[in-house]
């Protein structure tokens, strides 16, 4: 019939029809379009992530160089120890949780190592180091229920005699954020370990090894499958070996000479050459400590001890020098000729009366000296004399000229200037006024001088080498693994005093009478003669401290040693001086011996 039509020729039906045609087709586009982003756009990403899941890669952690003394003896080596590492892009919140419960470690402190910004999200990092062998074998139990951790075998450092050379050696822990900015274009890494203090911080780059890298296959559980199959494992390269100029039997010569309810510093040096041959800060701590996760109680302890054993007191002490400085003083004045052998000061009837001020002296009175007697028996009237007549600025150039009030230039790590105080300290709107009357105070020693352990036995080493100032040094040579040389350490003149032969040789004669004569009799040898010159500086916040400094043998110099012992009777640091002068001499040439008696074992006291 004309009049009949097709139901598919109704506009509305047609309508709804295409209506649901681009439906469709919208929904092929979208598809299309999100195919494509994922396939060609985003494809090496989502790729990435897939063959991430699949593979992991583990660092191997390289062994650090060795240090070692001298002759040999090993101060600071490695040992295996169990380390619990995560990955943070495979370790959820629940395994986080459960690892805590195996180990005790916070979970807490788990997340924030996981969650840094600054770790590769893809590799496991170090969570806890130096896990017992019982935790370690809990974890290793449940790695089924721990997907993303692992146990790993990694080197650890360890000190074997403990408390002996520990400040100068440092210790090593996990770098911290500053130390990860600062050195991550040299490549290391969030949980890398790394030197902290001392020898392990000056010589990093020679003792850090290059970690090498294994690939693991891993299911979708984080489940490790074995090694990836045609993957080369990169090994580790082990550190370079660092030797000391130390003498680890002299080391402990000198760290037993201090009595353990003191507290002290001690410098012994090669004069000929500023190698530094022991070199003591009393108390020590055993830098074992701080290769692991230190205990808080333990850190409190250290921290609060009353003798401050973290102190590095031979290079950060800062005292002053008391009666030592008079051979700085007597050096001047000789120099400016201002002194001479024979002449004779005001004659010191126990004291010295400058304007309306009395000075005494440490005695009852050494009456009228000529300049040798004021130097044996340590008149300090006579040179609070010589003081006056030298001025601030005089007396000030040439305690600069000996190395005081700038570092002594040494080369495991940094250390005080101390203060030799100039015209331009003393200003009264820091409520530091001059007066005449601090020269006197100067001159022997006391008053805002301050002086280091290392600057003063740089200082006596110059006087006993006739007066080269050699910068101080302990790195003997770094060796590879195979035994090639690669560095070494080599003596470094930093000046020369500013005083002629002729008042160097009048020096010299005055400490040799000190010795055999005056105040620092008890240092004597019978078979050497030995220089010195005593001290005993004022301490404002309790009992005074001693100092000796002395060198022998005094016609040819091997030795040169400065030691103080705070809050110590006047005169305490001459034997412990001359124990050490001693063992040096005697120890010369000598193989290493053992002895059961001492606190490090093999290095015995002669």
């Amino acid at each position: 019939m004309s009049g009949d039509y097709s139901q598919n020729d109704n506009p509305a039906h047609r309508g709804q029809l295409y209506l649901f045609i681009g439906i469709v087709t919208a929904l092929f586009l979208l598809l299309a379009v999100q195919l494509f982003y994922f396939q060609i756009i985003s494809g090496e990403e989502y790729r990435a992530h897939s063959e991430r899941n699949r593979i992991r890669p583990v660092v191997l952690e390289a062994l650090r160089g060795l240090i070692l003394d001298r002759n040999g003896v090993v101060l600071a080596e490695n040992r295996p120890t169990y380390t619990i590492a995560a990955a943070p892009f495979e370790t959820s919140d629940e395994t986080v949780d459960y690892l805590e419960e195996l180990t005790g470690r916070d979970a807490s402190a788990i997340r924030r190592r996981i969650r840094d910004p600054a770790v590769n999200r893809f590799n496991p990092i170090p969570v806890q180091r130096s896990v017992s062998f019982e935790i370690a074998s809990r974890v290793e139990e449940h790695l089924l229920e721990l997907p993303g951790v692992i146990v790993q075998i990694t080197p650890g450092r360890m000190y074997g005699m403990g408390t002996l050379a520990s400040h100068v050696l440092g210790y090593v822990s996990e770098i911290n954020r500053p130390e990860l900015e600062e050195l991550a274009e040299q490549g290391y890494r969030s949980g890398d370990i790394i030197g902290k203090l001392g020898v392990e911080k000056a010589f990093e780059r020679h003792l850090r090894g290059q970690n090498g890298m294994e690939f693991m296959e891993v299911n979708a559980r984080g489940e490790e499958l074995g090694p990836l199959p045609g993957m080369p494992v990169l090994l580790p390269e082990t550190g370079n070996n660092v030797y000391l100029t130390l003498d680890a039997r002299i080391q402990a010569v000198a760290e037993e000479a201090i009595p353990d309810n003191l507290a002290g510093a001690l410098v012994a040096i090669d004069p000929t050459t500023g190698a530094v041959i022991a070199i003591v800060s009393r108390p020590g701590y055993d830098p074992n400590l701080f290769t692991e996760r230190i205990p808080q109680e333990t850190w409190d302890a250290l921290r609060g001890h009353p003798l401050r054993p973290l102190l590095d007191r031979t290079r950060d002490g800062q005292y002053p020098p008391a009666s030592t400085m008079k051979i700085v003083t007597a050096a001047a004045a000789l120099e400016e000729r201002m002194v001479t052998q024979t002449r004779v000061f005001r004659p010191c009837n126990r004291g010295y009366l400058f304007g309306n001020r009395w000075a005494g002296c440490w005695t009852s009175g050494h009456g009228a000296m000529s300049f040798r007697d004021a130097m044996t028996y340590s008149c300090d009237v006579y040179f609070y004399q010589v003081g006056h007549l030298l001025g601030l600025d005089r007396w000030g150039r040439f305690a600069r000229g000996f190395g005081f009030g700038a570092p002594a230039g040494f080369d495991a790590g940094d250390e005080q200037n101390g203060l030799v105080p100039d015209a331009g300290f003393y200003d009264p709107a820091m409520n530091r006024p001059w007066t005449p009357g601090k020269i006197l105070n100067l001159a022997i020693g006391q008053g805002e001088l301050l002086v280091t352990p290392l600057q003063m036995a740089t200082m006596i080493a110059a006087v006993a080498n006739g007066g080269l100032l050699y910068k101080p040094y302990i790195l003997d040579r770094v060796e590879s693994a195979e035994g090639e040389t690669l560095d070494s350490g080599e003596p470094a003149i930093r000046d020369r005093l500013p005083v002629s032969g002729e008042t160097m040789r009048l020096i010299q004669d005055a400490l040799i009478n000190v010795v055999n004569e005056g105040t620092a009799r008890s240092a004597r040898l019978s078979y050497a003669q030995v220089a010195g010159k005593t001290g005993t500086a004022e301490n404002p916040h309790g009992e005074d401290h001693s100092w000796f400094v002395g060198y022998a043998p005094a016609d040819s110099p091997r030795i040169a040693v400065a030691a103080i012992m705070e809050n110590a009777p006047s005169g305490s640091a001459v034997p412990v001086v001359r124990r050490v002068i001693d063992a040096y001499l005697s120890l010369e040439h000598k193989p290493v011996a053992g002895s059961a008696g001492s606190r490090y074992g093999a290095y015995a006291i002669p």
